[in-house]
């Protein structure tokens, strides 16, 4: 899928320019939009700059109040802060319950989204007059759990948004006191829900991604580490790998289904674990990195060796079924799960043939990426496999790989890939021409 689907909302103002221009007619426009997943009438009604106006303006409206409230809480009786806390969140949501039978959403969601802040600031202060202070990530839960039904009846990506980002301040603080979020994977699966049926957004759905990796994570270091204090472990490596090959699957099994939403959530997880891909083949092309993890004892091997199997097997399955890159499923599962055998056995490996493999294996992947570039007129992925390739380059020249003749011999394969793709690019824009 073409990654113009990330920039739709930009398409939809250009070809409200075409129009203005003659280029198209309104209709060609609306189809041409329809085709993302746009309503281009909708679109010309809506200014998402100013609704980021507007939210950031009642954000700070709220916390200027309570910044006030808070430099004269201790001049203030008990009963009115009690009183005022109540009054200021009742009114902001009565706001936009008016609002909202008035069909003004927009100005209904600021409002509420206002009320929400409010609500979390009276759970907070509340606590303090009354001394309830037992667990207080307690009330960062409480606050994220109030929020989210708004977020639900009302659609509203902002309050959704607010809500995540709570949830995520509450995992973080539970987890830093030694407990474990047992409820997180409660807002994964309502956040699940939110974009994959309620409402599209890129930034939720990003978020549900990171927050399935980071629970996933925790979740192992909980078990390994009997403090239950997150160190990242050999293990915590090998599952975040594996994890994201099967997050590559999925972003293509996404990319290939009929429903518009799921398309762009497709291309947006492609495109973020590719480069995920990248940095980590760049990680691990030192020695150093290899000799560190074979130098660490692994305390579940076994269990670490089967789950990694599982999740690769079902990436290549769904790459299978999605009909896209099949080979290069097959091909970095296949990497990963060498590299972990010979990291583990620690006999059969050693840290210099473990760097050279990845380095072929970052080489490989660029020119993967120029040839997709052809091949689906991309140029995103062409560029990219070039920058793989100069990257590789910089690297080894300056930490050489075996000598300075295996250097320049590695110098001169890049030469030669470089060379190649600018001819069949010649030849192809030829072919275009000679075709027009």
């Amino acid at each position: 899928m073409r990654l113009i689907r990330l920039l739709k909302h930009d398409l939809a103002k250009e070809t409200r320019t075409w129009v203005d221009e003659n280029l198209i007619s309104t209709d060609q426009a609306a189809s041409i939009c329809l085709r993302y997943g746009i309503d281009y009438h909708a679109h010309l009604k809506h200014s998402y700059g100013y609704y980021v106006l507007v939210s950031l303006g009642y954000l700070f409206i709220g916390l200027s109040l309570i910044t006030v409230i808070g430099a004269n809480w201790e001049d203030i009786p008990r009963a009115m802060r009690m009183a005022g806390l109540v009054a200021i969140t009742l009114l902001a949501n009565l706001g936009g319950i008016y609002n909202y039978k008035h069909n003004r959403g927009k100005s209904a969601v600021g409002l509420f989204f206002l009320g929400a802040i409010f609500y979390g600031a009276s759970i907070i202060l509340i606590a303090q007059i009354y001394h309830i202070g037992e667990h207080y990530p307690d009330g960062v839960f409480w606050w994220a759990m109030g929020v989210l039904p708004l977020a639900f009846l009302l659609r509203s990506n902002l309050i959704m948004m607010l809500s995540v980002a709570l949830a995520f301040i509450w995992f973080f603080v539970e987890a830093g006191l030694h407990f474990y979020p047992l409820f997180f994977p409660v807002f994964l699966i309502l956040t699940g829900w939110y974009v994959l049926r309620l409402q599209q957004s890129n930034i939720v759905f990003l978020a549900l991604i990171a927050g399935i990796g980071i629970w996933a994570e925790s979740t192992l270091s909980w078990y390994l580490d009997e403090t239950h204090r997150f160190n990242f472990g050999p293990e915590n490596v090998a599952l975040g790998a594996a994890i994201f090959i099967l997050f590559h699957a999925i972003a293509k099994w996404l990319a290939h289904r009929d429903d518009h939403r799921l398309k762009d959530y497709g291309t947006l997880l492609g495109v973020w674990t590719l480069r995920f891909a990248i940095v980590s083949l760049v990680v691990f092309s030192f020695e150093e990195t290899w000799e560190g993890l074979m130098l660490t004892d692994w305390e579940i091997p076994k269990f670490t060796v089967g789950l990694s199997i599982v999740l690769c097997g079902l990436a290549i399955v769904l790459s299978y079924i999605s009909g896209r890159q099949v080979v290069a499923a097959t091909a970095f599962s296949a990497f990963y799960l060498t590299a972990l055998f010979m990291v583990m056995s620690k006999n059969i490996g050693n840290p210099q043939s473990l760097q050279i493999l990845d380095n072929i294996v970052m080489v490989a992947t660029g020119v993967w990426l120029i040839m997709r570039g052809f091949h689906d007129g991309v140029s995103h992925y062409f560029y990219l496999g070039i920058i793989i390739i100069m990257i590789t380059a910089l690297l080894r020249y300056i930490d050489l790989v075996g000598d300075y003749i295996g250097a320049a011999i590695l110098f001169a394969v890049f030469a030669f890939i470089l060379l190649g793709a600018a001819r069949y690019w010649k030849r192809s824009a030829g072919m275009e021409v000679k075709q027009s």
